[in-house]
């Protein structure tokens, strides 16, 4: 049941862990989420590393990663994302990344591990870049992972860098003013083993607003998750986040005054 929760990887939390899949194995991670736009005129800026959607208006879709382990400390992903909401004259899938996670200390399953994972994100349509499922320029980034595991408990931090150039001639998102390029973020993420099958976690972060006309520098989230091991190789993930423009609007019960998105999330990951 330990081997079935030891990594957290990349869903149901923003938040990464320290953790790696092991050397010959693979992992999937199909997950669905809806987001719901907030703010008086529906706009958010949604904080979810290879899952960006910075539109005004709601969003569906389809996170997709596939994980395979090239050593015990190193491991590679391929994720993309199919929208179903919003659609136009554009392909659905969007937000390909590519990483690379070297676990530098530790084993990742117990006390201190450190790891660092490099991501390079292709560049979308221009049509996808107008509305809002990414940007038609290539971007990439480094996070920088911690996990402290104890026996019962685990907290993860993440510290990253990305840079998001973006086609200049179109506009992102419907906002033809200048966005910024160098984002950084940071998140922070306790996970407590309740049951041998079950795990709860909490997941607080916050990131640079894009979008150079945002109210606030910073844009910030809190997030309530769960896993659920089905069998010893399949989880299941439930996730409800909600963001706004600083953390004691996060948490306000009202939606209007967060300025923000609620994204609520379900999906499973296979290890083979």
């Amino acid at each position: 049941m330990l081997y079935a929760c030891k990594s957290l990887a990349f869903e149901p939390l923003n938040t990464d862990d320290a953790g790696t899949v092991g050397v010959g194995d693979n992992q999937i991670e199909a997950y669905f989420y809806s987001i719901t736009a907030g703010g008086p005129n529906g706009e958010f800026s949604d904080i979810s590393p290879g899952e960006e959607f910075v539109g005004s208006g709601n969003a569906k879709a389809f996170p997709f990663t596939y994980t395979r382990g090239l050593s015990e400390t190193i491991e590679a992903s391929l994720s993309t994302t199919y929208y179903t909401l919003p659609r136009g004259q554009f392909s659905p899938f969007s937000n390909y990344v590519m990483g690379l996670k070297w676990r530098f200390i530790g084993d990742g399953e117990s006390g201190l591990s450190l790891a660092a994972k490099p991501t390079l994100t292709l560049p979308t349509g221009n049509n996808q870049q107008i509305a809002g499922l990414g940007n038609a320029a290539t971007n990439y980034g480094l996070n920088m992972i911690s996990s402290y595991n104890w026996q019962t408990l685990a907290i993860h931090m993440n510290m990253s860098y990305e840079r998001e150039p973006y086609n200049l001639n179109y506009s992102v998102a419907g906002d033809l003013d200048p966005q910024r390029v160098n984002v950084y973020a940071i998140s922070i993420a306790p996970v407590w083993q309740a049951h041998p099958r079950l795990k709860l976690a909490i997941d607080v972060g916050a990131g640079t607003n894009t979008p150079t006309t945002s109210p606030t520098y910073l844009n910030t989230y809190a997030m309530a998750a769960s896993i659920y091991s089905l069998m010893t190789n399949v989880d299941i993930g439930f996730a409800y986040l909600i963001s706004g423009d600083n953390i004691s609007d996060t948490v306000s019960s009202s939606k209007s005054k967060r300025n923000g998105s609620d994204r609520f999330e379900v999906g499973f990951t296979w290890r083979f």
